[in-house]
């Protein structure tokens, strides 16, 4: 992976566009109306102050940024791929100002990216490739549009379970980020470059407790994240195979399928809000932020496992479950400390 000129300006860009936007995180939320106010004692929300969640709009604008440069929309949809990010951001922040319902979410999401597939084949399943197989398996029109959504919709929302601490999204969306400039072409490199620049400075702040993603946030990043994996999948199959795209966002997916199958077990619906997730578990038995270098290393070396050696991403996915059900039978095995119980944020 070579950087160019071009991928450091992008890089430097979107850092900028990002520390603008956290320098004056708190009178942006205030104007737009996107705070995040803490909850009384006893309270899902126990963070200390009021805070800004305007994390998402710096992606945002540091994506449309990267659009911008030369040579990025070669072979990627620069109209479509904005729109879908406008619109997913859009969505999520409107749940972040007025409280949408899960339905409507779930509704609005599904329309937008279904619109998306079938206007840019590009960001469509269309045929899948795994390790030891030799033809491609070939999707249907109609399946390979309902798989993809299946996808893309179960990834939002493994995203937006995942956003429960600071700097756990956005230090795996580094990761994401980094992986991709590895798996895209070269002249979308610009572009992931952009969005890096912004995630690193978040990070610094939001682990801080400065700002929060939002729900803008967690809805925009698995859009653009989302459709730029299977953009790199179409454009890079003969190198790699489906599985190292499902090994990027491995860790939130498992994380998400647990809790919904121990929800649906305990006569519970999937989404409802609960204390259940790796993180509040991770916290309630070490605190806050000891166990995020943990979680962010089974993302990055069981995907550096599979970039240097080849058509192993299907172990390293099982390294991944492993590793996963290592964290969480370690944060349970012994009681909560004393006065400590698994709230989402510290």
């Amino acid at each position: 992976m070579s950087i160019s000129v071009a991928s450091l300006a992008a890089f430097t860009v979107g850092a900028l566009v990002a520390l603008v936007i956290a320098l004056n995180a708190d009178t942006i939320g205030r104007r737009l109306g996107l705070l995040d106010v803490p909850d009384p004692a006893g309270g899902r929300k126990l963070h200390a102050r009021v805070t800004p969640l305007v994390g998402g709009l710096a992606v945002l604008l540091a994506t449309l940024a990267g659009l911008l440069f030369p040579g990025v929309g070669a072979g990627l949809d620069r109209i479509w791929f904005a729109i879908a990010a406008i619109g997913m951001f859009a969505t999520g922040i409107a749940d972040d100002r007025f409280g949408l319902t899960a339905p409507f979410r779930l509704l609005f999401a599904t329309g937008l990216l279904a619109l998306t597939l079938i206007q840019v084949p590009g960001f469509r399943l269309d045929f899948l490739l795994f390790e030891g197989q030799e033809q491609l398996l070939v999707l249907p029109l109609l399946g390979g549009i309902g798989f993809t959504l299946l996808c893309l919709i179960g990834f939002l929302n493994a995203v937006n379970m995942a956003d429960g601490k600071d700097g756990l999204v956005i230090g795996q969306a580094i990761i994401w980020a980094l992986l991709l400039m590895v798996r895209l072409p070269g002249e979308q490199m610009p572009l992931v470059a952009a969005i890096a620049g912004a995630l690193v400075i978040l990070f610094a702040f939001n682990m801080k407790g400065r700002l929060f993603l939002g729900d803008s946030g967690s809805y925009g990043l698995s859009a653009i994240f989302g459709l730029l994996a299977i953009h790199a999948w179409n454009q890079g199959f003969a190198d790699m195979r489906a599985s190292d795209v499902a090994l990027i966002f491995a860790l939130p997916v498992y994380d998400t399928i647990r809790l919904i199958l121990h929800r649906v077990a305990s006569g519970k619906t999937p989404f409802t809000p609960g204390r259940d997730h790796l993180h509040h578990y991770l916290y309630a038995r070490w605190g806050w932020p000891r166990p995020l270098p943990w979680v962010l290393l089974l993302v990055a070396i069981p995907n550096l496992g599979a970039l240097l050696m080849p058509g192993t991403a299907t172990v390293w996915l099982a390294v991944t479950l492993a590793g996963y059900f290592v964290l969480l039978w370690a944060a349970t095995r012994a009681p909560f400390p004393a006065g400590r119980t698994p709230h989402p944020r510290g």
